[in-house]
């Protein structure tokens, strides 16, 4: 009776050793992509057979690569290990995002490479030596848009961390407190030209006070959305323009759920907040977000440059306004058509993609009508210490 027992127990044990490996392979099998789904990089690819003795060992770690990253539970286990992760420690898989107080969530670094809250401290403006390199950027773009006839204004955004600081771990909040925010620098440099001055708004202090009654930034997300966009479009138009808020069109807008703007990062977690939308229908304004808003022959270029938008509104007081910006100007453009008949609205992030016949294509939409158009310069502050003013300018207006 012993002997067949075992040997029913070995086949059974057998079986089941077939069936754990043989369940993600069965699982693998379907999946056609090369980026995991819950993963924000692409996988490693099935290598190439090796042609040589010498390329052996690079057959073999390649193998190892492909094996870890095409492990068929390898989507689900990554999801859990996230969620795990973020219930136990209130952490997630990359130091790029860090919770703070009240559920916000903050943007640590821009970049995966970059040491872990070194976004957050210094925009705030500790331990940063940006300053003098900005002011320096700042003057140049006054004095070429001013020489080129240009009637440009810059709008630098507060982002996040130095309006909502007091949500800040307060290690991280101490350490910002302890110094001016980058901008607030540059403002207060007396080198800084007096018509740079007068064409620049930072509005800090507004933003601060404002968000102490309601956000400007959705609770779990990077950008801005709504509210902050909306007011702060109000104050420039008043700032730079004379504008009055009670000028601009109505509007009709309703609180709607989104999921967090950089979800990619944290796969398997849900974390939407609420996000005030324009009804554009029924505000009465005509939009258009793709490279094929401002004509086919403008199209592959566009393509290339990815945020683009135009809005129509003819009820609106003012003429035109070009709106040159990173990726906060997307969220902004729609607020600012209530005070124009068109805002032709160009996303810098992807300048670099263009050749020059293109760039020399996108000079005329966007400066052609320099005579009459208003020019608004919208970056937010850890883009402007990225000094994207410099590097932007360079490409649209040589001579820079």
């Amino acid at each position: 009776m012993t002997k067949p027992t075992s040997s029913r127990r070995t086949i059974a044990a057998k079986l089941l050793l077939v069936a754990l490996f043989g369940i993600p392979a069965v699982l693998y099998l379907p999946r056609a992509s090369d980026k995991g789904p819950n993963e924000n990089r692409h996988l490693a690819p099935w290598p190439k057979l090796p042609d040589s003795v010498a390329a052996l060992p690079v057959f073999n770690a390649q193998i190892d690569a492909w094996v870890n990253d095409h492990f068929g539970l390898r989507d689900q286990l990554v999801v859990l290990n996230t969620r795990l992760r973020y219930a136990l420690f209130r952490q997630f898989p990359t130091h790029q995002i860090i919770e703070g107080k009240e559920g916000r969530l903050f943007l640590s670094t821009y970049q995966p490479q970059e040491p872990p809250y070194s976004g957050i401290l210094s925009i705030c403006g500790y331990g940063n030596s940006y300053a003098p390199l900005l002011e320096r950027d700042i003057n140049r773009l006054v004095e070429v848009t001013q020489r080129e006839g240009i009637n440009a204004r810059l709008l630098v955004v507060p982002s996040s961390p130095v309006v909502n600081t007091r949500q800040l771990p307060s290690w991280v909040a101490r350490l910002c407190n302890t110094t001016s925010p980058l901008m607030q620098q540059v403002l207060a440099s007396p080198t800084l030209s007096p018509q740079a001055r007068d064409k620049i708004y930072y509005p800090l202090n507004e933003m601060r006070q404002a968000a102490a009654e309601e956000e400007l930034f959705p609770r779990t997300f990077f950008h801005w959305a709504g509210r902050g966009p909306r007011l702060v479009s109000d104050w420039t138009e008043q700032r730079f323009w004379g504008m009055q808020p009670q000028q601009a069109t109505p509007y009709v807008s309703e609180r709607q759920v989104k999921p967090s703007d950089v979800g990619q990062v944290f796969r398997g977690l849900e974390k939407p907040s609420q996000v005030e939308v324009m009804n554009t229908g029924a505000s009465g304004i005509e939009m258009c977000e793709s490279p094929a808003c401002f004509g086919e022959a403008l199209q592959p270029a566009l393509s290339k440059v990815g945020e683009v938008s135009r809005y129509r509104n003819p009820k609106a007081p003012r003429g035109r306004l070009v709106l040159i910006s990173d990726s906060f100007g997307l969220p902004a453009a729609i607020w600012f058509a209530r005070y124009y008949k068109e805002v032709a609205h160009i996303g810098t992030n992807s300048i670099e993609q263009l050749n020059p016949a293109e760039l020399e294509q996108l000079r005329h939409l966007v400066f052609d009508g320099r005579a009459t158009d208003d020019v608004l310069v919208l970056y937010h502050d850890g883009t402007a210490q990225a000094r994207r003013i410099s590097k932007d300018f360079k490409a649209l207006l040589p001579g820079f």
